[in-house]
C-alpha cells in the first residue's frame, strides 16, 4: 500500500485565519463506519471523539486533531486489530484527501506569519558565550550555578517560547556579569611567576591510620568517605592559587600493588587495568579539602606505571583561591570497608576486629555478652570457646589494632611523594581576557563610549546603535560623578552589555532572516557559542544569502572543535542522556557501575558514536543497527567483549549483533530506566518518541499506575497484561508494550542478562518477543532491529530530522515547517546519504532561514 508519510509529533501554534477545512461529508462516513466504536459518543478512548472533532483547521486542536487521525492511519494502528478493517483503497482515499487539506492549511500558516516568539539564550550557552567573548574558556568557577534550571519543552531546553526571563533570573545576570567581569579585568602589574614545593605530609592524615612506615617520606591517595577516589591535598596551600592563570603541576607518584593478593571481587579495583591518579581543581572557599565539594573541576587523569617512582608534569588553569587536589579515581571504594570482609577471607594475615560493649552497672561477667555479638565474633573465625572469658578493662588499643590491620594491607595504592606548582605563568600582560574588554585602549571613563561600543558590537553579535551604546555611557559617567574608581565605573557599563537583551536574545525578525541573525543562529546551532570573525565577516558582507553560502560555512564549522557542543548537546537532549545519574542504581546491587566509571564512559560512547558519524557521514540506519561501537575496559567488560583494557575509549567492532546501534548502548538503557529495575512502559514510550518519532498519548487521569512486583512472584510481562485488560489502557499499551519488551533482556545499566534477578537465584527467563505496531513480529533484540531497518528507516530518519530542526532553530515545530520536514526526509533517503548531510541541509533549509 502506497503511503504519504507525515510528521507524526507536530506542535501547532497561531493557524491562520484563513485556514482551509476539512471535507467532513466526504470524511466522517469511514470515521463512523470504522473508528466510531472507540472514538464516538459512547466510547471516547484516549479522550478523543471523531465525531464532534471541528472541521475548522484554524483551530489548532482541530488541525493536531486531524493531524493524528492521518498518522494512526498511516501506521496501520487504526482500526485496532479485531475491528472491521477498511479496504486499502477506502483508506488510501480518506489518507490523501486529508493530507492534501493539511498541506494546504500549513501553507496558509506560513504565509500568515505568527512564528516564534524571542529566544533567550539558555544558561549552557549563556556560559559559553560570555567565556568566548571574555576569552576566559579555562575559568573554572561557574556564575551559572545560581540560574533556576531552563525549561524543557518537547526534550529540549533551548526553545524560545519555554525559556521565560523572571525577576529571580535577571538578579542572577547581574551577580554572574559581575564575576564574569571582575574575573577578566587585570588590575597592576604582571604578578611574578612563583614556585610552590610540597613533600609529604601533605596533609595531617598521614600517621599510622594509613599504614605507611615513615612519616615524610611519602603519603598515599586514600578514601576515607564514599567520595570519589579519596582525596590528596596540600594543607599549607589552603589559600589556593594567588592570582587566576596557567600554572605548571609535577607530581612524583607510583602505582603500588596492583597485582595484589586479594580477591578481586573484595577489593573492587581491576587487576588488569594500570591505577590512575586524577587532578581535580577545588577552593577550600566551597568546604572541607577532604571531601567532596561544589567547587570541584576534574581536569585530568593519567595512567601510573607499576612499581617505579616518576615525575608527571602537565599544565593547568588554577582560579584564584583554588588548588590541586590528587585522586585515586579507580581505587578501592575506601580502604577501612574491606577491614571485616578481609580479615573474614584471610583470617590468617588480618586481625580479628570485635566490638565491644561497656557495662555501666553490674558485675562483668561472661553473660555480659550479647548473643549477636558471639555471632558476628563466629561469622569472623572465632570459635564460641574463645568467648568464655570476659576482662573486666576498657582499654580499647584501636589505634594499634589499625595500624596492625595496615601494616599487612597489601592493596593498590597511588603513593604520592611530591608536589610542584609553577605559575602563573602568563603568555602576554594584561592577559588576553582583559583585551578582550578594553582592547588597547586606556579603561577610564573617558574613553567609555569606544570602548563600549567595541565591547557591545562583539556581545550583541552585529554592530551595535548609538542608542544601545548612550544609556551605558551614562551609566559610566554618572558613577565616576558619583566617586566610582575610573575602572570600578567602567565595569558597570561592561556588566550592562551582559545584562541587556542584545546579548541575552538572539534578534530574529519576522519573516526571513537578514545575515546577522543568520549568523548566530548558525553558530548557536553547531557550536552554543557566538559567530567567530569568518561568519561575522560574510554576514556584515550580506554574504549568508546566497545559495551554498550556508553550507559552507556550516562544513568549516563542523570542523572546528566547537562543533563538539552539538554532538554533546543534541544527543543529550535527543536521547534524554540527562537523566543519567539522577536515580543511579545502588553499589551492593551493580558495583560495575562504580568501580568502573560507567556512569561517564556510556555517555562517551554515544557522543564519539554520533562524532564518528558525523566525522564519517555515515547513514542514519547506523544508529539502529551497527557492527561496532566506542568502549573502553569497564563498558567492554559490561558487554562481555574482550581484548579492551584501560580508561580511554576506542572504536571496536561488535561480534554479534545484541549491541549495534543506539538501543544495545549502556547509555540509553541506563537513561530509560530507574536504577533499580527496567519497566518496559517506559523503554517503550521512549522507543516510540525518539526512534519512531510518535508522540504517546497520556494515560488517563483515573487509572492506577502501575507497581513493580519486587518479591519477583510474576514477571513485568504478566503484570503488563493484567493493566492491559483495562480497555482504556490497552489501545495505548499495545503500541509501546511491545517496543520495550524488545529491550527486556538488558538490566537497568545495560548489562545482557538471560534471567530476570530474584534475592536468592536466576529468576524467570526473559520474554523478548512482541510485535510493532506495524505489525512485524520480533522475538529477540536482533530481530527487532532487522524489524526497524527494514520498515522504518524513513520513520527514523523523519524523527531525526525534525528534532534536529526543533534544536538547531530553538522551537518547536510548526504546521508551516511540515513540507520542508519531508522535503528534507526525501533528499536524505537518495542513497549515500549520511548524517553530515542531513546537518548540512537543516542549516540551509527554508525553515531554518526563517523565524
Amino acid at each position: 500500500m502506497r503511503k504519504l508519510l507525515v510528521p507524526a509529533m507536530l506542535w501547532l501554534a497561531g493557524a491562520a485565519q484563513a485556514a482551509p477545512t476539512v471535507d467532513a461529508e466526504s470524511v466522517r462516513p469511514f470515521l463512523t463506519q470504522y473508528c466510531g466504536q472507540c472514538h464516538g459518543p459512547k466510547l471516547a478512548m484516549a479522550d478523543r471523539r471523531f465525531d464532534t472533532l471541528s472541521a475548522d483547521l484554524s483551530d489548532p486542536d482541530a488541525q493536531q486533531g486531524w493531524q493524528e487521525i492521518v498518522d494512526r492511519l498511516n501506521l496501520g494502528e487504526m482500526p485496532p486489530k479485531g475491528s472491521a478493517q477498511p479496504s486499502p483503497e477506502e483508506r488510501q482515499r480518506v489518507v490523501d484527501r486529508l493530507t492534501e487539506t493539511l498541506l494546504a492549511a500549513s501553507a496558509e500558516h506560513k504565509r500568515s506569519g505568527g512564528r516564534t516568539v524571542l529566544r533567550r539564550l539558555n544558561r549552557y550557552e549563556y556560559d559559553r558565550s560570555v567565556r568566548q567573548l571574555l576569552r576566559l574558556e579555562g575559568m573554572l568557577e561557574d556564575p551559572t550555578d545560581v540560574f533556576p534550571p531552563d525549561a524543557v519543552e518537547e526534550g529540549f531546553d533551548n526553545i524560545g517560547a519555554a525559556l521565560q526571563t523572571s525577576d529571580f533570573l535577571l538578579s542572577g545576570y547581574l551577580e554572574a556579569a559581575a564575576k564574569y567581569i571582575d574575573r577578566a579585568v587585570a588590575e597592576g602589574p604582571q604578578p611574578p611567576a612563583r614556585k610552590y614545593a610540597f613533600t609529604a605530609p601533605f596533609h595531617p592524615t598521614f600517621n599510622r591510620h594509613d599504614g605507611q612506615d615513615m612519616p615524610g617520606e611519602y603519603q598515599h591517595i586514600r578514601k576515607n568517605t564514599s567520595d570519589e577516589g579519596g582525596f590528596l591535598w596540600l594543607a599549607d596551600f589552603e589559600q589556593g592559587a594567588p592570582q587566576s592563570g596557567y600554572y605548571r603541576l609535577r607530581v612524583k607518584a607510583q602505582a603500588m600493588q596492583r597485582d595484589y593478593p586479594y580477591d578481586e571481587s573484595i577489593v573492587g579495583v581491576r587487576k588488569d587495568e594500570p591505577l590512575r591518579m586524577g587532578v581535580v581543581a577545588s577552593s577550600a572557599a566551597y568546604g572541607e579539602l577532604s571531601l567532596r565539594t561544589s567547587s570541584d573541576r576534574r581536569l585530568m587523569e593519567i595512567e601510573l606505571p607499576d612499581d617505579a617512582p616518576r615525575w608527571f608534569e602537565t599544565t593547568i588553569w588554577l582560579d584564584q583561591g583554588y588548588q590541586p587536589r590528587l585522586t585515586f579515581p579507580n581505587g578501592p571504594n575506601g580502604v577501612k570497608p574491606l577491614r571485616r570482609p578481609l580479615a573474614v577471607r584471610y583470617p590468617e594475615t588480618f586481625p580479628v576486629f570485635i566490638r565491644g560493649f561497656v557495662v555501666e552497672d553490674g558485675p562483668v561477667t561472661a553473660e555480659t555478652v550479647d548473643e549477636s555479638l558471639t555471632r558476628r565474633v563466629s561469622r569472623q573465625g572465632a570459635s564460641k570457646t574463645e568467648l568464655t572469658t570476659v576482662g573486666t578493662s576498657r582499654t580499647f588499643n584501636r589505634r594499634e589494632g589499625w595500624a596492625s590491620f595496615f601494616r599487612e594491607y597489601q592493596g593498590p595504592r597511588v603513593r604520592v611523594y611530591e608536589i610542584e606548582l609553577d605559575g602563573p605563568l602568563h603568555e602576554q600582560w594584561p592577559p588576553a581576557s582583559h583585551k578582550a574588554l578594553f582592547g588597547d585602549l586606556e579603561p577610564t571613563p573617558a574613553n567609555a563610549a569606544p570602548i563600549l561600543r567595541r565591547f557591545a558590537t562583539k556581545a550583541f553579535r552585529r554592530p551595535a546603535t548609538e542608542q544601545e551604546i548612550a544609556p551605558l555611557v551614562a551609566l559610566v559617567e554618572r558613577r565616576a560623578a558619583q566617586g566610582d574608581a575610573p575602572l570600578e565605573a567602567l565595569k558597570a557599563g561592561l556588566r550592562g552589555v551582559l545584562v541587556s537583551p542584545g546579548f541575552l536574545y538572539l534578534q530574529e525578525n519576522e519573516g526571513r532572516l537578514p545575515d546577522y541573525a543568520l549568523a548566530s543562529r548558525l553558530s548557536y546551532f553547531l557550536w552554543s557559542a557566538p559567530p567567530d570573525e569568518p561568519l561575522l565577516q560574510a554576514a556584515a558582507a550580506g554574504g549568508l544569502q546566497a545559495e551554498g553560502a550556508l553550507r559552507a560555512q556550516a562544513l568549516r564549522m563542523l570542523r572546528d572543535p566547537r562543533a563538539q557542543a552539538l554532538t554533546e548537546r543534541f544527543t543529550e537532549r535527543w536521547l534524554e542522556l540527562y537523566k543519567i545519574g539522577s536515580m543511579p542504581p545502588g553499589m551492593s546491587d551493580f558495583p560495575a557501575y562504580y568501580v568502573d566509571g560507567l556512569e561517564e564512559a556510556m555517555k562517551a560512547e554515544t557522543r564519539l558514536f554520533f562524532q564518528n558519524a558525523l566525522d564519517e557521514n555515515l547513514p542514519l540506519e547506523v544508529f539502529l543497527d551497527a557492527d561496532f561501537t566506542f568502549v573502553n575496559g569497564g563498558l567492554a567488560r559490561l558487554y562481555g567483549l574482550e581484548g579492551v583494557h584501560g580508561a580511554e575509549l576506542r572504536k571496536t567492532a561488535l561480534p554479534d549483533r545484541r549491541r549495534g546501534g543506539l538501543l544495545g548502548m549502556a547509555s540509553v538503557l541506563t537513561a530509560s530506566a530507574n536504577g533499580i529495575d527496567t519497566s518496559p512502559v517506559v523503554r517503550g514510550v521512549w522507543v516510540l518518541e525518539n526512534i519512531l518519532g510518535i508522540q504517546p498519548t497520556p494515560p488517563p487521569p483515573d487509572v492506577e499506575p502501575l507497581e513493580p512486583d519486587i518479591r519477583g512472584a510474576t514477571t513485568i510481562r504478566d503484570q503488563l497484561q493484567k493493566h492491559r485488560s483495562i480497555a482504556t489502557c490497552n489501545s495505548c499499551h499495545q503500541k509501546f508494550d511491545p517496543l520495550g519488551f524488545a529491550l527486556e533482556n538488558f538490566d537497568p545499566i545495560g548489562g545482557w542478562r538471560d534471567n530476570y534477578r530474584r534475592p536468592k537465584g536466576p529468576g524467570p527467563r526473559v520474554d523478548a518477543s512482541g510485535e510493532l505496531p506495524s505489525g512485524e513480529v520480533f522475538d529477540s533484540i536482533m530481530s527487532f532491529k532487522s524489524a526497524l531497518v527494514e520498515n522504518h528507516t524513513q520513520g527514523f530518519a523523519r524523527c531525526v530530522t525534525e528534532k534536529l530542526l526543533a534544536y538547531a532553530m530553538g522551537r518547536t515545530l510548526e504546521p508551516s515547517d511540515r513540507p520542508e520536514v519531508e522535503r528534507l526526509v526525501a533528499e536524505q533517503s537518495r542513497p549515500g546519504q549520511g548524517l553530515r548531510d542531513l546537518v548540512l541541509r537543516v542549516a540551509e533549509s527554508e525553515a531554518f532561514r526563517t523565524k
